[in-house]
């Protein structure tokens, strides 16, 4: 399945070719160009990687990262702007960028970018937080604020897992039934009673 970037830039002509360059390159990618939309798309199509310019119109690429750092730690967001005195740099750092390409650039740099991004993110576990409780879903752990940690079940494990990932959004019985047993033909009555179990 093809990487999803969602991108957002309100230079329409660059960020045309920057859409469609990245899409023959193999990734799948939304394009559009004010923060707002950003934000929504983000929540609706739960990209892999994130570009933001940093001038956009409704929210700014600096406010949006911060917006989404605010749940997501994880992420690969990279400016792409033609702000590049030293204070925006450190800041775009500050706020949790995993890059800042400075424009104007070259496509081919872009992809460079793109890729290494997405391959440092990949090496990393998901990491959630959950009021006082820290949750790696790889290590199957809750680890508590007093030191303790709770090992879960696999289906406990894929169930809060899933939760995580859709934070902020209405998790539907089918696609939970489907991670948690990945069979779509699970008897949903059945399926319900053991989730009720699992939360209890």
């Amino acid at each position: 399945m093809a990487q999803k970037i969602l991108l957002a830039d309100d230079e329409l002509n660059f960020g045309y070719a920057m859409c469609e360059f990245l899409k023959m390159n193999g990734y799948e990618v939304t394009f559009v160009n004010d923060g707002k939309s950003a934000l929504e798309q983000y929540h609706l199509i739960r990209p892999d990687l994130l570009l933001f310019d940093v001038n956009m119109p409704e929210i700014d690429g600096f406010e949006l990262a911060k917006i989404i750092r605010a749940t997501d730690k994880n992420i690969p967001i990279i400016f792409i702007t033609s702000i590049s005195d030293d204070s925006s740099v450190v800041n775009g750092f500050e706020i949790g960028c995993t890059d800042y390409l400075k424009k104007p650039f070259g496509l081919r740099e872009l992809l460079i970018r793109v890729q290494k991004s997405l391959l440092v993110s990949a090496t990393k576990s998901d990491l959630y937080t959950l009021g006082t409780v820290t949750y790696t879903p790889e290590e199957r752990s809750l680890y508590m604020q007093d030191g303790s940690t709770t090992v879960l079940s696999m289906n406990e494990n894929k169930l809060l897992e899933v939760l995580c990932k859709n934070f902020n959004q209405t998790c539907k019985n089918p696609d939970i039934f489907s991670y948690v047993w990945e069979d779509k033909d699970v008897d949903p009555k059945r399926a319900l009673e053991a989730l009720t179990v699992y939360i209890n």
